[in-house]
């Protein structure tokens, strides 16, 4: 995958650990808890309360060794640079990051633009699961599946609000 094609970003506001992801597939599912009361010889009764909890799924491919490459990315925090990780990085990351008051953890998805205009969501989100699946005659390259609680998306868009 080249890294123009990286349009996946995550990154650790407590560290200086940023890593470009190499996403083949995102899915995005939001779970709502309305509450139904049944009622005796009439249809239940509904209450949707407003609750929801967003959840995205990333499925792709990291290295398992070589990784390193950098890609530079700028996003609402200016110009950084991100790293693609190991396999290693990304099991480290899954025991080593979390969400707490001091300790942040985004996750940024660019839109396709024109190449002109940036515009991406930014989900504020805690990681759940991480997979890594190693199979034969691919060792090298093992497929990763990563599950986040997300917030809701903050999104960026400038060219809108561009003359």
């Amino acid at each position: 995958m080249a890294t123009e094609d990286l349009n996946v970003f995550i990154k650790n506001t407590s560290t200086t650990e940023k890593y470009a992801l190499q996403v083949e597939k995102i899915t995005l599912a939001i779970q709502k808890n309305p509450v139904q009361i049944a009622a005796p010889k009439m249809s239940p009764y509904l209450f949707d309360l407003g609750i929801y909890k967003p959840i995205i799924t990333l499925v792709g491919v990291v290295d398992d060794q070589s990784g390193g490459g950098t890609v530079g990315v700028t996003l609402d925090s200016g110009s950084e640079t991100y790293r693609i990780p190991t396999a290693y990085q990304m099991s480290r990351m899954s025991t080593d990051w979390w969400y707490d008051s001091g300790q942040s953890i985004y996750l940024y998805i660019l839109n396709p633009d024109n190449g002109v205009n940036v515009s991406f969501f930014r989900y504020t989100s805690a990681l759940q699961n991480l997979a890594l699946d190693y199979m034969a005659a691919s060792e090298e390259r093992p497929t990763f599946s990563m599950t986040l609680a997300c917030s809701r998306a903050k999104s960026y868009y400038p060219h809108f609000n561009e003359g």
